[in-house]
């Protein structure tokens, strides 16, 4: 075996691990009003432990509604119709041979009851210190709700303890003021810790595995990594597992909070120095590590020298629910490995559902359970292929039709493709040459080189035209826009020794927030202005948080409401506030947006009897619409 560690068996308690590779809690499905999540949720955990994870877990299940949540919709721990559905999810885990886990959560000072471990300011609002008979019924609800879990099948629980929840708050200093034996010292300031691990094992037994998630360090906001040793350390011996996180979410002041999911300028597992130093500390419980970990090479190495003993992947197996299975035959290149573009997150703080760009059936799994293979085998030619037309083509070969991409340039990829040599985007050249391979693999015929036009496709006469021939550059209408210093965005990234030293950007969406943070990186300096007055992150709000953070990192700005009035030889002319600025460049760089090409898409409307257009040319306006509509529509086919 390729990695002997990372898939060596593991007994906690009275349960048994298959590996070492753990889902981390996952709570991406929408609850319904009468606290029920229905089949699909069902399936989106099962997809997992079918994928090879040891253990699969339930996330955001409460234990203290009304006065432990933020509002909103919740699984609720004492509700029959939750409880039913949970039941079905835990059976439905086991069956595929995972462990059935399930997360416990209590907001504490972030919940909307305005209650906390001790009086003070969090959020905005006043905060009143819960009293002792409070927290005894906290304490005895956790218990009754691990109680709950295991009667539903499940064989572990995970207890929130992580991210400025309430068990955090207790142990924090900065949020408990406390002087009675829930304060004060750090034995006092565990003990609500030590009393949810005490009570759950009193009740449930103590061979049923308690996995407890804690911050490591809560960074500028709290603790460092000594207060997270010494949190692990009370721990130690009431949690069997202690997963090892970092960062206060309640409060998202400042940018902190982002590093429990790390981002493309991150690097691999920035968390595991906290969890290998609670590790060398541990004399009873076991430790995993959380963040950024995706590389099965990386996992093996980290439990191989005992740094830790589990891997908590999250975005990993949302994009690659088979990385587990995938890595224990020794497929690496085949793992479809997350780009960390942030999409999954975005998704569901604006939609309340996870989804995955380059993973269209993640959240769909009822959706896309049935067959792949089309009843009438159908010739398809596909016009472009960018990541919409690659994902077109391999799934309308995969479903049986005889497929043929046509590429007018000498290589596939579309905008992906300008930026292969830029650092922070190797995960997304590596999915690139991913679907490459997959195309050979599935026989599409590719022509590269060659244009798909209306004559092309009267002679071919294929059975269906999917256009996927996407944008191209937008273009304003400012006085010296066509003058020799102006160049694209894509040009700017493929070509970067020719810019100069300095130079202006049009345009703060991410593609020119991301091209200038390249830029720097290069030593050139760079300024951006923008229309609006944020980031255009083109619906993927969580990567323009990631950008904007690492823009601050690097002391850059974008001067927002900002208006492009003139281009010269000599730099950028624009309005910000009634007052005309001027930026020196050597060269000017419009990254203004796309204008989809929908006119050449609708040229091949009349030229097959089935004809569609997908991504970008039919207004998609970033990866995730187009990878998920490429993928439905050639199933449809």
């Amino acid at each position: 075996m390729k990695y002997p560690h990372l898939f060596s068996p593991i007994k906690v308690g009275n349960v048994v691990f298959r590996n070492r590779i753990f889902e981390t809690p996952l709570s991406g499905f929408i609850v319904r009003s009468d606290h029920t999540v229905g089949e699909n949720a069902a399936e989106f955990y099962a997809r997992r432990a079918k994928g090879g994870a040891a253990s699969v877990c339930v996330g955001e299940c409460h234990v203290d509604i009304p006065r432990g949540t933020r509002g909103g919709l919740h699984l609720d721990m004492f509700d029959q119709a939750s409880l039913i559905d949970l039941a079905s999810i835990a059976d439905k885990i086991k069956r595929h041979g995972a462990v059935a886990a399930l997360e416990l959560v209590h907001y504490g000072r972030y919940a909307t009851s305005g209650l906390g471990p001790s009086d003070g300011i969090a959020s905005g609002r006043q905060i009143r210190a819960y009293t002792p008979e409070e927290i005894e019924e906290i304490l005895d609800a956790f218990a009754r709700a691990a109680l709950n879990a295991k009667s539903k099948g499940f064989d572990m629980v995970t207890i929130h303890g992580a991210h400025g929840w309430l068990p955090q708050q207790f142990f924090s200093e900065y949020t408990n003021s406390r002087t009675d034996e829930w304060g004060g010292s750090a034995e006092n300031r565990a003990r609500f810790a030590v009393e949810i691990c005490d009570r759950i094992h009193a009740l449930c037994g103590r061979r049923f595995p308690i996995e407890f998630r804690i911050s490591g360090t809560e960074l500028s906001q709290g603790y460092g990594m000594e207060g997270g040793i010494e949190y692990a350390k009370a721990l130690d011996g009431h949690a069997d597992i202690i997963h090892v996180s970092a960062g206060v979410h309640g409060d998202l002041s400042n940018d902190e909070w982002l590093l429990g999911s790390p981002g493309i300028f991150d690097e691999d597992s920035p968390l595991l120095k906290y969890a290998a130093a609670i590790k060398k500390e541990m004399k009873h419980s076991l430790v995993g590590t959380v963040g950024g970990v995706a590389d099965p090479a990386l996992m093996e190495e980290y439990i191989a020298s005992g740094k830790v003993d589990f891997i908590n992947c999250g975005r990993a197996l949302m994009c690659d629910p088979d990385l587990p299975n995938k890595a224990r035959e020794g497929r690496d290149e085949d793992i479809r490995v997350c780009m960390r573009c942030m999409g999954c997150w975005s998704n569901l703080m604006q939609m309340n559902r996870i989804v995955c760009a380059i993973n269209p059936e993640t959240g769909r799994e009822v959706e896309f359970s049935r067959p792949m293979e089309a009843k009438t085998k159908k010739s398809v030619a596909v016009a472009g292929g960018g990541i919409a037309g690659i994902q077109a083509a391999i799934t309308a070969a995969q479903c049986g039709h005889s497929v043929t991409l046509y590429e007018k340039n000498s290589f596939l990829g579309g905008g992906i493709h300008c930026e292969e040599n830029v650092p922070f985007k190797k995960r997304f050249r590596r999915y690139l040459d991913l679907q490459i391979r997959t195309l050979e693999k599935e026989g599409v015929k590719v022509l590269l080189g060659t244009e798909a036009t209306p004559e092309l496709f009267k002679e071919t006469k294929p059975d269906v035209i999917l256009a996927c021939v996407g944008t191209k550059p937008l273009i304003p209408p400012i006085p010296g826009i066509d003058g020799k210093n102006v160049v694209t965005g894509q040009y700017a990234f493929e070509n970067p020794d020719k810019l100069g030293k300095k130079v202006a950007i049009i345009g703060g969406g991410l593609v020119g927030c991301e091209l200038s943070i390249y830029l720097d990186m290069l030593g050139i300096k760079t300024e951006v202005i923008e229309m609006t007055d944020k980031i255009n992150a083109a619906g993927m709000m969580f990567q323009g948080k990631i950008v904007a953070r690492e823009l601050r990192a690097r002391n850059m700005e974008v001067k927002f409401n900002s208006v492009a009035k003139k281009i010269t030889e000599d730099g950028l002319y624009y309005e910000n506030g009634g007052e005309e600025k001027f930026i020196e460049a050597d060269t000017v760089i419009v990254a203004a947006g796309q204008r989809p090409l929908t006119d050449a898409a609708l040229a091949f409307a009349d030229c097959a009897p089935q004809f569609h257009m997908i991504g970008d040319c039919a207004g998609g306006g970033n990866i995730i619409t187009a990878v998920k509509n490429a993928y439905t529509i050639a199933r449809d086919l």
